[in-house]
């Protein structure tokens, strides 16, 4: 499996698409990985949220958003399509990393860590 997975009594918004969390829907945490990338998982729960019409408050794509589709060298909508048609993380990390140019040539770099 190259998900991370939640501990059974982890907050509501710590699995697949989010979910409420004081009556608010929320994207997965921001440390959440799938596979080895970095804020793809919180980034693709945002943009199914806003191709579904749910996202609230959430901002997609916000800056940090865009930062990670600028280093794996997809548009927004490009990566809306794909997040909406994944059935997984699994699925997702397959074809982000089929999509994505940066990652099939060896040029993707994205951390959100500060500097």
């Amino acid at each position: 499996m190259t998900t991370t997975q939640a501990h059974p009594e982890a907050a509501a918004n710590e699995r697949w698409d989010g979910g409420v969390v004081d009556n608010e829907w929320k994207p997965r945490p921001r440390g959440w990985m799938v596979g080895d990338l970095e804020w793809v998982a919180r980034m693709s729960d945002k943009a199914r949220a806003q191709a579904n019409g749910t996202i609230g408050e959430y901002i997609y794509p916000c800056p940090a958003d865009k930062r990670c589709l600028e280093a794996l060298e997809l548009d927004p909508q490009a990566f809306k399509a794909i997040a909406v048609a994944a059935h997984g993380d699994d699925d997702l990390l397959h074809a982000v990393k089929s999509a994505s140019p940066a990652i099939r040539e060896g040029r993707h770099e994205f951390s959100t860590a500060r500097k």
